[in-house]
């Protein structure tokens, strides 16, 4: 390759660069993030789940409990999860 301006002594890498809002970001700040977009997705899919057994399981003796249990239960996961956050 004489002649073309490239060598590989010449070359330097640079270090893999962060996007800006990403340098300060701290590790607590990243898993409340996490947690608040499972959150979110959680809180869509029990509405949806509320919704269709309200809809369709209307004769189902089980639909109340079961949606409550589901809610106490997973309500209960996220505010242990959430709790030791700052």
């Amino acid at each position: 390759m004489a002649g073309h301006g490239f060598s590989w002594e010449t070359r330097v890498m640079s270090p893999l660069q962060l996007p800006s809002f990403m340098t300060g970001a701290s590790a607590e700040m990243v898993v409340s993030v996490i947690f608040t977009l499972v959150f979110i997705w959680w809180a869509i899919y029990s509405a949806v789940a509320v919704y269709h057994w309200a809809r369709f399981g209307r004769s189902s003796w089980v639909a109340v409990p079961a949606l409550a249990i589901h809610l106490a239960v997973s309500g209960g996961i996220f505010v242990f999860m959430t709790s030791g956050l700052q």
